[in-house]
């Protein structure tokens, strides 16, 4: 089985957001668009070292998933967001049987499935 190019980068993206530390850097960037933040303030919003944020976001940067710009001595990153749609379009694409008319459960739903559950138990 030959796997495309475009899988290939899934995959990439994919395990590189599979660090919980990475994750949370990622999820903090996507929260800050579209300003983004210097690696400084990244630590600091999540406590870190400043040396290991930076090697979370040179794995995310080579995923593609966050893009960087200097300025002056810093480097501002940003969540790539044009990457972050096509990742969660690809890994939605077939949702539903392909009908993409999937949604979530509503709380009254929810409340009639545990209802089910315990007259079952």
């Amino acid at each position: 089985m030959e796997i495309s190019k475009e899988t290939e980068n899934i995959v990439q993206q994919l395990e590189s957001l599979a660090s919980p530390v990475r994750l949370e850097i990622f999820r903090l960037l996507v929260e800050q668009e579209p300003t983004g933040l210097v690696s400084g303030e990244i630590a600091e919003h999540l406590d870190q070292p400043h040396n290991g944020i930076s090697f979370h976001l040179k794995s995310l940067q080579h995923a593609g998933l966050v893009t960087v710009q200097r300025e002056g001595r810093y480097q501002r990153y940003r969540a790539d967001m044009s990457v972050v749609r096509a990742l969660v379009a690809y890994l939605t694409e077939n949702c539903c049987r392909g009908t993409q008319n999937c949604s979530l459960p509503q709380p009254a739903d929810l409340s009639l499935d545990e209802e089910i559950l315990h007259e079952n138990s």
